[in-house]
């Protein structure tokens, strides 16, 4: 099993409480059934999430997300999908109205095999302002996947629908033209009565006729022509390779499974939107049940495992299995997906850098500090409130010498200095290092004990010291993927920030480190990185 799975991590002394959700309807004899197992994001210890929020003048953006260890799977892939999802809010987004974005977390069970999250949207711009969708982390193959992996196939895929709709219909008197959306196609497909047969041919059942159309449906998209040939399904379309499961679960976007929970029962609980469900008041959650011994055929073996695992923690609730170095949750975003740009400064600490830090503090902005180590040992209160707030503190060299002039062992010694210095305000050694003035040689190369980071985006500040034209310069020059250098000793550079900040923000990027930005684990030492731009 992979180091970063849940089963290497310890138990955390807290139990969630359960969430109860309110405004849930359904039919009496079902209730039980429809208490849809879950724990909200504010019950996970502090240490175990992370909030990033931004209040500008042109809007205002937050997302929690969960800390579950080391660059675990499911925390990078749970905050890239919520920073993607603010990206396309921010270049989208009219402005006006204070328009505002919230992504949220819950738990919906785990266990030493898997852990679900369900991911909560509220977007005042949008016409259906509050959505939500499920993924799960699945710990033997240490991959995240859709909430369609909870079904074996296609087939029973499709038929979980059919039997939601048979729910809607039987309990809450929908007709067949009443379902909503995907519901309704599968439901009319699955009906219709083959075409060319005749008026005498009998038509399919519902069971004879959905695995045809839910391996259309899946691998087509719902507006497809069908297919026909379904003799090898088994073969072609089992929901077992996680591209073909991701590229799959987008066809099913529409779908009310998209977001449901195993009920208390160990049945699924869907929730549904009330303008769906007749008498239903707007605001109103809708839980519908599907029965334990209904789904119970459909479900994969990580469907099962995710079933026992919320239902076992909802009858005898245990701590979350998480990772115990949470302190130090590494990288967290897949800068490849994302508009990511790394901020960097030079030459600090020094009397402005206090204040940088104020700055980058508003639009939870994460910077790398290129420092020096004689003033980590005039200035250690900065540099360690730069490390606690989340900041890179990197490897500068001892008193800003070029290194191209000093032998191997001279280049040696200066960065172990310095790395040493940073290590004892920080509590951890550097993980890059940056050549003063950019200059180095096969000697530096060869000599130092880290990858060499130097930049694409260079602002000049260190020479026209000009507010307007440092902002000017870094918004014009700064693309996805861009490394930018900036001098916190020089107070024009400094305030020059807020612009910058809220000019890139509005642009939807993310303000990273440089190692989120290069994900620097197995780099070489000695290696030169410059951006992480795709262009």
């Amino acid at each position: 099993m992979s180091d970063t799975s849940l089963r290497r991590n310890i138990t955390v002394s807290v139990v969630l409480g359960l969430l109860l959700l309110p405004g849930c309807q359904a039919v009496d004899t079902a209730l039980t059934d429809t208490e849809a197992i879950g724990f909200a994001s504010v019950a996970l210890p502090e240490q175990h999430t992370r909030t990033v929020s931004v209040e500008a003048e042109h809007s205002t953006v937050s997302y929690r997300y969960p800390v579950l260890g080391q660059a675990h799977p499911l925390t990078i892939h749970t905050r890239t999908a919520m920073a993607q999802r603010q990206t396309a809010f921010l270049e989208e987004s009219p402005g006006g109205s204070d328009p505002k974005l919230t992504q949220d977390v819950e738990l919906l069970g785990s266990s030493e095999h898997v852990t679900g999250l369900r991911l909560k949207v509220h977007d005042s711009t949008a016409e259906q302002t509050d959505s939500s969708s499920t993924l799960w982390y699945d710990a033997h193959t240490d991959q995240v996947l859709p909430w369609t992996s909870l079904f074996k196939n296609e087939q029973a895929l499709g038929q979980a629908h059919l039997d939601l709709a048979e729910v809607l219909r039987s309990e809450y008197d929908l007709t067949a033209e009443e379902l909503p959306g995907l519901l309704g196609e599968i439901a009319a497909r699955a009906e219709a009565p083959e075409s060319g047969q005749g008026e005498a041919a009998a038509s399919p059942t519902p069971e004879q006729k959905i695995e045809a159309d839910s391996a259309e449906t899946v691998l087509n998209g719902p507006d497809t022509d069908v297919i026909q040939d379904t003799d090898d399904l088994d073969e072609t379309v089992d929901l077992d390779e996680t591209e073909r499961l991701w590229k799959n679960a987008e066809s099913w976007d529409d779908s009310p499974l998209a977001d449901l929970a195993f009920s208390t029962a160990g049945g699924l609980a869907v929730r549904m939107a009330p303008e769906h469900i007749p008498d239903a008041e707007p605001g109103d959650e809708i839980l519908v049940p599907i029965a334990p011994e209904v789904i119970e055929p459909h479900l994969s073996e990580l469907g099962h495992q995710a079933r026992d695992a919320a239902v076992d923690s909802h009858d005898s609730p245990e701590p979350l299995i998480v990772d115990p170095d949470v302190t130090d949750p590494g990288v967290t975003l897949e800068c490849q997906r994302l508009k990511c740009v790394a901020l960097t400064f030079d030459d600090g600490p020094g009397e402005h850098t206090d204040e940088l830090l104020d700055h980058l503090a508003e639009y939870d902005a994460k910077a790398t500090f290129y420092v020096l180590g004689s003033l980590v040992k005039e200035f250690p209160e900065i540099v360690e409130r730069t490390a606690t707030e989340g900041h890179e503190v990197a490897n500068h060299t001892w008193a800003h010498a070029d290194l191209t002039g000093l032998s191997a062992e001279g280049v040696r010694k200066d960065l172990e200095r310095t790395d040493k210095a940073i290590e004892q305000v920080t509590g951890r050694l550097p993980v890059t290092m940056r050549p003063p003035y950019g200059s180095l040689n096969d000697t530096v190369r060869e000599a130092s004990p880290h990858p060499l980071v130097l930049w694409d985006v260079d602002t000049m500040d260190w020479r026209n010291r000009d507010t307007k034209a440092i902002t000017r310069h870094a918004l014009k020059e700064s693309k996805p993927g861009s490394v930018v250098l900036f001098h916190d000793i020089h107070k024009t550079s400094v305030d020059a920030l807020p612009e910058i900040l809220e000019g890139l923000h509005r642009q939807g990027y993310h303000f990273v480190t440089v190692e989120e930005m290069f994900g620097l684990q197995g780099l070489p030492a000695g290696e030169i990185l410059t951006d992480a731009r795709i262009d």
